[in-house]
């Protein structure tokens, strides 16, 4: 599977669809804990509650980027998805080989 960063722009006001992801939270959790859907959400970084109310920003691991947008299903209701492929590089494992 290929990593993607999604940048998700905010389609209603901040605090509107940070209640509609507090309420879906429980259950996108479990859907991605138990890989149910065509893609998987590995993290989330949310500058909400630091003042930058625009974004919110998303690793995800798909087979092709379309997939995410399936698996937000409903969501798409309140979230964009701009979507970058990226390779990962981990810091930490490649210092271990030097």
């Amino acid at each position: 599977m290929a990593k993607y960063i999604a940048m998700h722009a905010l389609k209603k006001s901040s605090d509107e669809v940070m209640t509609v992801i507090a309420q879906a939270s429980p259950e996108f959790a479990r859907t991605m804990a138990a890989n149910k859907a065509p893609a998987k959400c590995l993290k989330t970084w949310n500058p909400i509650p630091h003042g930058r109310t625009d974004y919110l920003i998303c690793l995800w691991e798909a087979d092709k980027a379309e997939d995410i947008n399936i698996s937000l299903g409903p969501l798409l209701d309140y979230l964009t998805v701009d979507n970058i492929k990226v390779d990962e590089i981990d810091w930490q494992e490649l210092a271990k080989t030097l």
